[in-house]
């Protein structure tokens, strides 16, 4: 079966099923499936056999955009365990505060970021 005569069969069921809507396309379900495809680590190859891409652009795209959403939540979720680890005493004694927690000195933070860097 062609592309078009698939769009047509899928349109025609689409509207018996009651989705009739005019962003709604067998596009959007293949493009659905091959982002569900990435995000289950299927491998360029074996997303290229199921989608019958040719080249290894379109689900190299996919994959990307899977990754780079994984490494988003794992980074976040290293951040909120090591700020689950840290004391907030440990965060508010500063060297050189008195009592009621007020600084009696100025001082200077460098942050890693900037080491290295020329100071004007």
């Amino acid at each position: 079966m062609n592309k078009k005569a698939w769009a047509a069969k899928f349109k025609k069921y689409a509207v018996k099923a009651g989705v009739n809507e005019p962003k709604k396309s067998c596009h959007g379900v293949r493009k659905a499936r091959a982002e569900v495809a990435a995000y289950a680590d299927c491998t360029e190859s074996q997303m290229m056999a199921m989608f019958g891409w040719t080249a290894p652009k379109m689900p190299a795209h996919y994959i990307a955009k899977a990754n780079r959403e994984k490494l988003g939540i794992s980074g976040m979720e290293k951040i909120v365990a090591f700020d689950q680890s840290q004391s907030f005493n440990d965060i508010m004694a500063l060297p050189g505060a008195n009592r009621s927690g007020t600084s009696t000195e100025n001082r200077v933070v460098t942050l890693r970021s900037n080491f290295g860097r020329k100071m004007p």
